[in-house]
């Protein structure tokens, strides 16, 4: 149950959506598995599936609604009208409206089939669940419909031929308002995401960037290094082709004194990415 309400968490910074706080568990208690979805797409249908989970002790409707998307300036969604090009249009989903049970699950199907050869590169689609508060059958047809939340679910769709083309222009250290702000540009026809982690190390007992890696690592989870003070994952923000973008990594609080190091170990693309930053408090 812990690892579907992390993955509505990492939907909603992954893939774009503030459909609520992201430092809050969701109020809807709805899991999705998985919570993006990769594909590739030619001439022939694709099919794919995704499983809704009632986390809660009570029923809900769930409506499913597919539109087209890109990513504005400051990396929130900005829905776009639907074109022959766009992966929405070429998406069937069944069912498009269900009653979740409390603790039951249930299976949203979708089926790609673009009518028109897809252009080379990235089409995306973003596919929203929205919960709705379940109405008596006697409620009036004119009472609004209360939406309880929506959770956004991307689905990346690649035609041959895919370029990948990004590059990381800096990686710095806000110590201001203790960010990562990693700039990225991204030449290619798909998207990039940085991926890694972050740690944050009393510096008489930093270990070197390789071996904290190791140590923060999802194989290391639960184990205690000595120093370590507070490690987590890379805002992985996607930064789509033809744009640039600054992503930010919001790091913890620390405590008022001391000195630090604050490790980032990553990849972009396929590249390595290991920097250190001393931080003095």
């Amino acid at each position: 149950m812990k690892k579907l309400l992390s993955a509505l968490l990492i939907t909603a910074i992954t893939m774009t959506a503030n459909v609520y706080a992201e430092d809050a568990p969701p109020p809807g208690q709805i899991g999705v598995s998985p919570s993006m979805l990769e594909l590739s797409i030619g001439s022939k249908p694709v099919n794919e599936s995704l499983r809704l989970f009632n986390l809660k002790k009570t029923a809900t409707k769930v409506n499913v609604e597919v539109y087209n998307w890109t990513l504005d300036e400051n990396n929130e969604v900005k829905l776009l009208p639907p074109t022959e090009q766009s992966l929405d249009q070429w998406m069937l989903i069944n069912p498009r409206s269900f009653v979740l049970e409390p603790g039951k699950s249930q299976v949203v199907r979708l089926s790609v089939r673009p009518p028109v050869k897809p252009a080379p590169g990235e089409h995306r689609a973003l596919i929203y669940f929205t919960e709705e508060k379940l109405d008596n059958a006697n409620n009036d047809e004119d009472t609004p419909v209360e939406v309880l939340f929506k959770l956004g679910v991307g689905v990346y769709a690649n035609a041959d031929p895919i370029k990948k083309s990004s590059s990381l222009k800096g990686l710095s250290l806000d110590k201001s308002n203790n960010t990562l702000k990693a700039s990225i540009a991204n030449n290619g026809n798909v998207h990039a995401r940085l991926t890694g982690m972050y740690s944050i190390w009393k510096k008489a007992d930093f270990p070197g960037v390789k071996a904290a890696e190791k140590l923060t690592s999802d194989d290391a989870e639960g184990a205690t290094a000595k120093g370590l003070v507070a490690s987590g994952q890379l805002n992985q923000t996607p930064v789509l082709p033809g744009h640039t973008r600054t992503i930010v990594t919001q790091l913890p609080g620390l405590p008022k004194s001391g000195s630090y190091i604050v490790a980032v170990a990553g990849s972009l693309d396929g590249k390595k990415i290991e920097k250190t930053y001393p931080l003095s408090r």
